[in-house]
């Protein structure tokens, strides 16, 4: 319950950590993960084990990250489950597969949040060797800033607030990219929309923003291209 002095508080936070598998893994493959929370009553099950969503623009970049997760020295276990069939699915790219995870929570942020009266509104959400997670509580706006802080220093982690707000949102997936993307046809279409390649003129050359982004040319216009069909899907024109 709020008080005179406390309010009901949704953020979401962007996160790097070290000794992280998702993000050791993330960095090193074009595919992300959803983690999704465990309630059980075996918490030593619970504990170990965490479901997760893969997701990639292909099954080839989706088993990347399964066998970058398997590999690891930061995972115990990779157990494959039955492909998705979530409505869900397809928010978060063209493929996706459900796996559990074994591991060491301890460096973990997941707790880092609870143990300071944060509740996780949602599944985090980890890409390109970030995480990003949204939350709420209620407290004071000095004490979640301090909260925050606080995880900063014990985890020597850089932590970036995206979003803080009191006004609520129907879930914590709306926090979270919905476009049907792919990490990477992301990342493209962002970079292109940054530098002004759909302005007109165009203020940038499609070699220019493949330069960049460390592709060819012909692979950069692939992903932009997957990026405007999916994005273009379902819209009607007049």
């Amino acid at each position: 319950m709020t008080t005179a002095d406390t309010e009901l508080i949704y953020l979401t936070v962007d996160v790097w950590h070290p000794d992280c598998w998702t993000l050791h893994v993330t960095e090193a493959v074009d595919a992300g993960l959803l983690g999704y929370e465990m309630t059980m009553r075996d918490d030593d099950f619970a504990d170990r084990f965490r479901l997760y969503r893969t997701y990639g623009d292909s099954w080839a970049a989706v088993e990347r990250l399964i066998e970058a997760a398997d590999d690891t020295d930061l995972t115990k276990d990779v157990i494959v489950l039955s492909p998705s069939t979530a409505s869900d699915s397809r928010a978060f790219g063209p493929v996706t597969q459900d796996i559990l995870v074994e591991f060491d929570p301890a460096p973990g942020m997941r707790t880092a949040f609870t143990d300071r009266g944060f509740m996780h509104y949602g599944p985090s959400q980890h890409e390109n060797g970030r995480e990003r997670r949204s939350l709420l509580t209620i407290s004071k706006r000095d004490t979640v800033y301090q909260a925050l802080e606080d995880i900063e220093a014990s985890y020597d982690a850089d932590l970036d607030i995206e979003r803080f707000t009191t006004t609520p949102t129907p879930s914590g997936m709306r926090d979270l990219p919905s476009d049907g993307l792919s990490p990477r046809q992301r990342e493209a279409f962002q970079l292109a929309r940054a530098r002004g390649y759909y302005e007109y003129p165009r203020d940038v050359a499609a070699q220019e923003l493949a330069d960049e982004f460390g592709v060819s040319r012909t692979t950069f216009l692939e992903h932009l291209r997957k990026a405007e069909r999916e994005l273009l899907t379902g819209i009607e024109f007049h």
